[in-house]
Formats: structure tokens, C-alpha cells, sequence
């Protein structure tokens, strides 16, 4: 019983680190997204299909930067489960020495 704990804790912990790599590529990109779009964004645009294009980037780089806070938040939480992950790894160490 106790293995199988310890196994589910370290599967846990696993997925937890898995998500935390995806989640800091999903902040990478979206920071280099938001990056280029700005470089597009300083473009002048004469045509009236241009101006649209540059609003929808204009829009486009605004979900993005939300999506950037919404990532950040999600780190938070994900950096709690990691600190709360590691503590009760911890109890079960003790309580394993203690027995």
C-alpha cells in the first residue's frame, strides 16, 4: 500500500514537472508571438485590406498578451502543486524513517 502511494506521487510529480516544461514553451512562444506582431504593427498600412490586417493583428496581440497573463497565473498555481507536492513527498520520507 504504501508503494503504491509512493508510485502515484512520483507519477504525480512527473506529470507536474511535464506541465511545467510545456507551460514555460507556451510562455516562449507566446512571448515571441506577441513580439513579432509588433513588429508588424509599426508597419504603416495604406489599403483598406492592410488597415484590417493590422487591426486583426492589433486584436490578435491583445488575446495574446491575456494569454500571457493567463499563463502566468497558471505558473502560480502549478508552482503551489509543485511546493505542496514536495512537502508531502517529505512526510512520507519521515514517516518511512520513523517506521
Amino acid at each position: 500500500m504504501k508503494n503504491d502511494r509512493w508510485e502515484k506521487i512520483m507519477m504525480f510529480q512527473a506529470t507536474l514537472d511535464s506541465v511545467a516544461f510545456q507551460l514555460d514553451d507556451a510562455q516562449s512562444t507566446t512571448h515571441f508571438a506577441i513580439e513579432q506582431l509588433s513588429s508588424i504593427n509599426s508597419l504603416t498600412w495604406r489599403s483598406t485590406a492592410g488597415k484590417a490586417f493590422a487591426s486583426e493583428v492589433s486584436q490578435l496581440s491583445d488575446r495574446l498578451i491575456a494569454l500571457t497573463k493567463a499563463l502566468g497565473e497558471a505558473e502560480s498555481y502549478l508552482s503551489l502543486a509543485i511546493r505542496e507536492m514536495n512537502a508531502l513527498e517529505a512526510q512520507i520520507l519521515d514517516q518511512r524513517m520513523a517506521s
